[in-house]
Formats: C-alpha cells, sequence, structure tokens
C-alpha cells in the first residue's frame, strides 16, 4: 500500500488551512498546490477535497465566496478565518507532537518482547 493511499482527512484539513493561511484558493488551485509541494506524493482527488472544505465550512474554519471568471462562470474561493488560525496551529502542534512520538518508538532499541 503507498503511503499517499493512507492519507488522512486530519492532515488534509490542515494542509488546506496552512496554504489558504498564505492566499485564498479555489478548490482546484488547492489541490494543484498540494501535489506541486508535495512532489507528487500527494495527489488529492476531488472526491477527498469537498468534504474536508465542507467540514471546515461548517466548522466556521474557513469562508467562501464565489468570483466570476468569463461571463457565466464562477469559481468558488476559499478565505481562512480567525478560528481557523487558531485551529490550524492546534493541528500543527498536535502533528509535530505526534511525529515525536511516532520517532521515538521508530527509533527504541530495547530488548525485544
Amino acid at each position: 500500500m503507498k503511503s499517499k493511499d493512507n492519507f488522512r482527512k486530519g492532515a488534509l484539513d490542515m494542509l488546506i488551512l496552512k496554504l489558504l493561511s498564505k492566499h485564498d484558493c479555489y478548490g482546484y488551485q488547492l489541490t494543484q498546490i498540494i501535489k506541486e509541494q508535495s512532489n507528487g506524493l500527494i495527489n488529492i482527488p476531488s472526491g477527498s477535497l469537498y468534504p474536508s472544505l465542507y467540514r471546515l465550512l461548517e466548522g466556521n474554519y474557513i469562508s467562501e465566496y464565489p468570483i466570476m471568471i468569463g461571463k457565466r462562470q464562477q469559481r468558488i474561493y476559499y478565505h481562512l478565518e480567525e478560528e481557523g488560525r487558531k485551529y490550524l496551529q492546534e493541528q500543527i502542534e498536535d502533528y509535530y507532537k505526534t511525529a515525536k512520538a511516532i520517532e521515538n518508538v521508530l527509533g527504541y532499541e530495547g530488548e525485544e518482547i
């Protein structure tokens, strides 16, 4: 099983919030930045992205607004709200604590059980 197949919802929420902390984005743009910045290791299908966006909208962590592109087409942009900034910081702190704990266990050199 590939690592990208194990990608968790919470991690996706954190990545979305991090990108939105830099600038407002639309859905496809978010997937492309994630793919590019992960050197193609994380490829988010829209079926995974939009449930995360809707969950973040419901939690009031982000908001959305339409922008007209062309004469009839709208693109929905997402914006990070102050509550989302706080939530992002909590998520990042939790991520680093968990990663450190996993690293500690993987580095265990004690006796075999």
